[in-house]
């Protein structure tokens, strides 16, 4: 984020979104079409999970 936050420099903020939307895209690229959907069917399953850990006793 540019410096003092966003809205202070909205070119700078649209070239850091441009390069990392980009960055996440060529990632996902790489991947093949059944492993995305698999990630996303995991991803989709796990909602509403959650761990049950004891707290830490002080």
């Amino acid at each position: 984020e540019p410096v003092g936050g966003a809205h202070r420099d909205h070119k700078q903020m649209a070239a850091f979104l441009k390069r990392a939307l980009g960055d996440a895209f060529r990632q996902l690229a790489d991947l093949k079409t059944k492993d995305l959907l698999d990630r996303r069917y995991d991803r989709l399953q796990s909602y509403g999970r959650f761990n049950d850990t004891k707290a830490e006793s002080r």
